[in-house]
């Protein structure tokens, strides 16, 4: 069973960064504003390191960090050969490097909110007795 969570959670880290990876360079998920020149569109790559921690069942960090990992040549790919290319290949692996490292930060935040939820239901189960 906690095999077959440990492929659960890569696989859903890898299809969940390829979407958002994939909507964000077409242009159907845009998180900046032309002229804000930010890259705040980034935040949107904790969502699959959320839900991928969520559902490993051990290795919590590393099921996001290989799914994301994997989807990366993947996208840069698919980005190179059929989307039109707006940037150099180093632009585009730096986003890629910084997307992974956003999927990781919510794999943690989930491991965050987790331990907050916990020692909260401890600290409730002492005041009860």
């Amino acid at each position: 069973m906690a095999s077959y969570r440990y492929w659960v959670g890569i696989l859903s880290c890898f299809l969940l960064f390829s979407l958002v990876f994939l909507g964000q360079k077409i242009g159907a998920v845009n998180g900046a504003e032309p002229e804000h020149h930010g890259e705040t569109g980034l935040l949107l790559f904790v969502i699959p390191g959320f839900i991928a921690s969520y559902l490993s069942s051990k290795k919590r960090i590393l099921c996001p960090l290989l799914g994301a990992l994997y989807a990366v040549p993947l996208c840069l790919l698919i980005r190179h050969f059929w989307l039109t290319p707006g940037y150099s290949l180093w632009q585009e692996l730096a986003y890629a490097v910084s997307a992974v490292f956003w999927c990781v930060f919510g794999a943690m935040l989930y491991l965050f909110i987790r331990m907050v939820l916990h020692a909260l239901q401890h600290l409730y189960q002492r005041e009860r007795q």
